[in-house]
């Protein structure tokens, strides 16, 4: 028969204590990394042309966000853009605004360059994230990864990798988060 001590179990409690994720935490974090039905940590940064884009901003100004990160030697992320293109076309007037971050860790005078050589170029804002700034509030560990963005917030969608296919639950997404707003 085993015993229970009261200074063990006070030993699990803390332990139990000091794992649980802290209420309030940015953009309500839940797990290591905010998933569907999480608050998406707020951000500002410079677009490749200087401008100031918050999170904030679009998201007070009613927009759903599809936020993806991607690198310039990753050709899964490569692939993905030319199916974000057409979906920042045919959804930027209706309210999507989608947001690329740039995760190589270079500034945007770089990517600038950069970008023309592409097999796929983004047609969308794209930030650079040179000290990895948003990649980590994202806990972003592999790129692509993708998150739709609901217009009070709330991440509808996350997806980690790119596959042709993925591209429809994204897209369900985007109508989804934009249902809801109406």
């Amino acid at each position: 028969m085993m015993r229970k001590t009261v200074p063990g179990m006070v030993f699990i409690l803390a332990l139990a204590i000091g794992f649980a994720p802290p209420e309030g935490t940015a953009g309500n974090v839940s797990g290591g990394k905010p998933g569907v039905g999480d608050l998406a940590p707020l951000f500002s940064a410079n677009d490749i042309s200087g401008n100031k884009v918050t999170l904030e901003d679009a998201l007070k100004s009613g927009k759903v966000v599809l936020l993806n990160f991607w690198g310039l030697r990753c050709s899964t992320c490569l692939e993905e853009i030319g199916y974000l293109n057409p979906m920042h076309e045919n959804y930027r007037e209706k309210g999507v605004l989608i947001i690329g971050v740039n995760v190589d860790g270079v500034d945007g005078e770089f990517i600038k360059k950069s970008i023309p050589r592409l097999s796929n170029i983004p047609k969308f804002t794209v930030l650079s994230d040179p000290e990895f700034r948003i990649s980590d509030l994202y806990n972003m560990m592999a790129s692509p990864l993708s998150f739709v963005i609901g217009k009070d917030g709330k991440v509808l969608y996350r997806h980690e990798d790119f596959k042709p296919a993925d591209a429809k639950a994204m897209e369900e997404a985007i109508l989804q988060a934009l249902a809801k707003g109406k």
